[in-house]
């Protein structure tokens, strides 16, 4: 809340106390003047570190890894030790990338916090490129920082959830793309296994944007079949060294001896975790979804759902409420790219009145029956003179 103010005050004083002298226009022209005076590659890395660096005040940055984070982090101390008391064995990709680059152990933390840059560049990248105002991308930006997207994996210390949600993004981007489609898809399934839940989404977004359907059914069956498939030799050959705890069979014990146990002991925070992903900029999505049932093109509205029940389907596994919904995080994006293009209910009016009303509500997270207030880090530091 401190932060909020001080970033009033900030913008009072540059463009007036009613803020009248802040408007789309000005966005646009300073972020076509910053793009201009450095070169558009320095501006991602300037505007992605700054993103970045808001949201570790935001949330306060973790500073050690705690829970499965520092599992992640023990497989970033040695990725190939094959410890069998490690329950995230699978799971090596962003643990390799950070012992590759000498971030070992809980310096995967730092791993995180540049593929949190990356995402937000990328996702700067795609709507300059596509949307009709530079102020749109910027506005892309700020909602995915300020939405538990980027701000699990900082706040989470060790969690590598972040590199899913840029492969996922990046699998839509290049959908056309099928070898890179499927080549994202396999390292996705590397990081979190859980990715697989977007399968129906997968199959859906490939269909959009496809010719003829026996083609796309024919590209679906192999492409899934040798991306699964070479996953599934992974799996093996992590097995023939180590036994992982969160294997198949742990999964689908659980479910066959009690199918809807986890469902049902975290069913009344369900509604709350799914919120916790976007907060008020829910609002964005709904919107989409009226503009799109106004103009009876559904399409959009199925791919919606498809991603929260594909995300949510996981909650019969699985309890961290927040972290399950979130997967289900392109929702956003694909609702910011219809009201781009249309500008339904005038909204870049007052699109970035809703961000700061979201920003001056507490980030809630949920983990199975536990209900967190996030703080931010001025609040955090005054809590050590109170």
């Amino acid at each position: 809340m401190f932060e909020i103010i001080i970033l009033l005050l900030i913008l009072m004083k540059k463009f007036g106390r009613d803020l009248s002298g802040l408007s789309y226009d000005w966005l646009d022209a300073a972020l076509v003047r910053s793009e201009n005076k450095h070169g558009r590659l320095f501006w991602l890395i300037k505007l992605s570190f700054l993103m970045v660096l808001a949201a570790c005040i935001y949330t306060r940055v973790s500073t050690h890894c705690s829970f499965l984070g520092s599992q992640y982090a023990e497989l970033a101390r040695n990725p190939f030790a094959f410890d069998p008391a490690n329950p995230v064995g699978y799971r090596l990709l962003t643990p390799l990338l950070s012992y590759l680059v000498g971030l070992r152990g809980h310096g995967i933390i730092v791993i995180n916090l540049i593929i949190s840059g990356v995402l937000l560049a990328v996702v700067y990248d795609y709507f300059r490129k596509t949307a009709l105002r530079p102020g749109d991308a910027f506005l892309a930006v700020v909602t995915m920082t300020f939405s538990l997207t980027v701000l699990t994996s900082i706040h989470c210390g060790g969690y590598t959830d972040i590199m899913t949600y840029l492969l996922i993004f990046l699998m839509w981007r290049y959908r056309k793309n099928r070898v890179l489609f499927y080549v994202l898809f396999f390292l996705g399934l590397l990081n979190r296994e859980a990715v697989a839940f977007l399968i129906p989404w997968f199959v859906f977004i490939s269909f959009e944007t496809a010719g003829k359907k026996r083609f796309v059914i024919i590209d679906l069956i192999l492409g899934l079949s040798l991306t699964l498939g070479g996953y599934y030799l992974y799996r093996l050959w992590i097995e023939s060294h180590q036994t992982v705890r969160f294997s198949t069979t742990y999964y689908l014990d659980h479910l066959l001896n009690d199918p809807f146990k986890h469902f049902l002991d975290t069913f009344k925070y369900h509604s709350l975790g799914l919120f916790s992903v976007y907060q008020i900029l829910w609002v964005f999505p709904l919107l989409t979804i009226v503009s799109r049932w106004r103009e009876r093109n559904y399409r959009q509205i199925i791919s919606f759902l498809l991603l929260i029940v594909c995300a949510g389907v996981q909650l019969l596994v699985a309890r961290d409420t927040s972290r399950m919904f979130t997967l289900g995080f392109m929702v956003g994006p694909l609702a910011l790219e219809h009201l781009f293009q249309t500008d339904f209910r005038n909204f870049r009016n007052w699109a970035f009145w809703a961000v700061l009303f979201n920003l001056v509500v507490p980030q809630v997270y949920v983990a199975g029956p536990v209900v967190e207030v996030w703080r931010s880090l001025s609040i955090y530091l005054f809590s050590f003179l109170w």
